[in-house]
């Protein structure tokens, strides 16, 4: 299963966080170090797998963390339209 990204998203990070700006609507987010660093790993197309892996070299952190953090930021994509889960 593969995360992609709404089209047209603008994305800048600042310092240690990332702003996301949604320019249909004007509605912008604002992610943390770690939200950062998923939603940089889900741009460059890395499997949940690569993802967790990721995180968990740049965090203290075990698996089942960043898997459920994963996925509450992954439903939080999605709820507000910002991304969607695409079969492989």
């Amino acid at each position: 299963m593969n995360i992609v990204l709404k089209e047209g998203l603008l994305i800048q990070k600042v310092v240690d966080e990332i702003v996301v700006l949604e320019p249909e609507s004007g509605d912008y987010y604002t992610l943390n170090e770690m939200g950062a660093l998923m939603l940089d790993s889900v741009q460059k197309g890395q499997s949940m797998a690569e993802l967790v892996s990721t995180i968990q070299q740049t965090f203290n952190a075990s698996a089942e963390e960043i898997q459920l953090d994963l996925q509450n930021l992954l439903n939080e994509l999605q709820n507000c339209g910002l991304a969607q889960l695409k079969d492989a």
